[in-house]
């Protein structure tokens, strides 16, 4: 199937990473987060002082405690952060020196899907798995229709997946076995960028396979399902992450269990741009160490439209792949609206800048005007590649009407999908947190 995408927009900036691969060294520090699990509850498995291997539990979800979060890595577990109401923010690690990153496990082999998902879930990797609707760990026992896993991202900056998963391709391919056996064959979709290379992807056989092009957002998952496999109210499609179904091949083909990923540093303050390995929940400070342009600057996990933003010892989303830099913004500029603009990027012709279209830019955290009531205006459809209507659903959000909100699709979404109404948006409102405020109030009601 060939999907174009003609409603979208591409943001282009400065400080793409080159096929290279940054020194990167381990700490011994690891951090690791429940609020990488979209609406986990956390249960705490653990104690400060306790010994820790990896695929020890942590914490476990006190909906389903089946479901768990494991240490990546083995050492001692050093300190329970907690925050308002306790609520557990961080568990850091310290990681014996010298330990490996990866540990042998011994199972039998699964016969079926049943065996499969229990594995999945005894050793930690069920977490790997994410569902729409809400976007969170699947349930279980719940029954897909299909299963999505997006081979290319859209995303300002966004890393080359042949990069991301070299060496990783025949674990590529036995992931999507377990993943076909675990859920009794159901269609699994590959969604590709059209016109680049996708011989890894290309050579994946009993897969449906699908080409995606145009701009952004052509590379998100809710596109994906949107334009092959539309979903309603009682519907479930699981999506994967190419590396993370590397991770669940390479778990049952060679018994071995471990969180490492390969990720890109990227961003227009970034001196040496590349390619790094990591392990889930480590200390990435050392990788910023004499390798920023400036130091007032914003380190977000993901990407600059819809990624997190990371504090004191920042560390790697569970489901990110890129590190994105940024500087800081807030200074205001004398008749900065009256000048051409010729190095300032804008989605409108506000600036001369699109005399060029070509040209990269250098962006910050600055929001360039300042917040007002929503206002009617047909912007966001310029953008939505959905076959629904933005403006009413994202009012609907906000005001958490649910009758209205499942009438208007949102079962399609999520908050990343508004990410470029959000960024073009006159009234500066935060869509994407309105979003998944009302998504988790149709879920409480669901």
């Amino acid at each position: 199937m060939n999907v174009n995408i003609t409603k979208g927009l591409d943001l282009k900036l400065n400080g793409a990473a080159p096929d290279a691969t940054l020194d990167f060294a381990l700490t011994d520090r690891f951090s690791i987060r429940p609020s990488d699990f979209r609406w986990l509850l956390p249960k705490l498995l653990v104690q400060a002082g306790d010994r820790v291997e990896i695929g020890t539990p942590l914490l476990c979800d006190k909906r389903d405690e089946r479901i768990v979060i494991v240490s990546p890595m083995a050492g001692t577990a050093q300190e329970i952060v907690r925050g308002e109401k306790r609520v557990i923010e961080e568990i850091t690690i310290a990681r014996d020196s010298e330990s490996a990153i990866e540990a042998t496990v011994d199972f039998d082999a699964p016969t079926d899907g049943d065996s499969v998902r229990k594995l999945l879930l005894q050793y930690g990797l069920w977490p790997c798995l994410r569902q729409r609707p809400f976007a969170t760990i699947p349930n279980p026992d719940s029954k897909p229709k299909s299963v999505f896993i997006p081979c290319f991202d859209s995303n300002p900056l966004a890393p080359d997946f042949n990069v991301l998963l070299r060496g990783k391709e025949e674990y590529f391919r036995h992931g999507i076995k377990m993943l076909q056996l675990a859920t009794n064959n159901v269609p699994v979709h590959l969604c590709m960028h059209e016109g680049t290379d996708n011989q890894l992807f290309e050579s994946t056989e009993n897969v449906q396979k699908h080409y995606f092009s145009g701009p952004h957002p052509a590379g998100n998952v809710g596109t994906h399902l949107h334009h092959i496999d539309p979903i309603g109210k009682s519907d479930v499609v699981w999506y994967v992450d190419p590396q993370e179904v590397a991770r669940i091949g390479r778990f049952f083909a060679e018994h071995v269990l471990q969180f490492e990923k390969t990720a890109a540093l990227t961003g227009p303050v970034v001196k040496s741009t590349g390619y790094f390995n990591t392990v889930y929940g480590a200390d990435l400070t050392a990788l910023f160490a004499d390798n920023l342009a400036q130091d007032n600057v914003r380190i977000i996990s993901g990407s600059v439209l819809s990624g997190s933003k990371l504090g004191v010892s920042p560390t790697l989303r569970f489901h990110d792949r890129q590190i994105t830099v940024i500087a800081e913004g807030g200074k205001r500029e004398i008749f900065g609206w009256l000048l051409p603009g010729l190095k300032k990027w804008s989605a409108s012709h506000t600036f001369l800048s699109w005399l060029t279209p070509k040209r990269t830019y250098e962006v910050n955290t600055s929001l360039h005007g300042g917040r007002r009531a929503v206002m009617m205006t047909d912007v966001y459809d310029k953008v939505f590649p959905f076959d629904l209507m933005p403006l009413q659903l994202l009012k609907a959000c906000e005001i958490k009407d649910i009758e209205q909100m499942e009438a208007l699709g949102i079962y399609e979404i999520d908050s990343e999908d508004f990410a470029l109404c959000e960024l073009v948006c006159p009234s500066k409102k935060e869509w994407q947190r309105i979003v998944e405020e009302a998504l988790l109030e149709l879920r409480m009601q669901n």
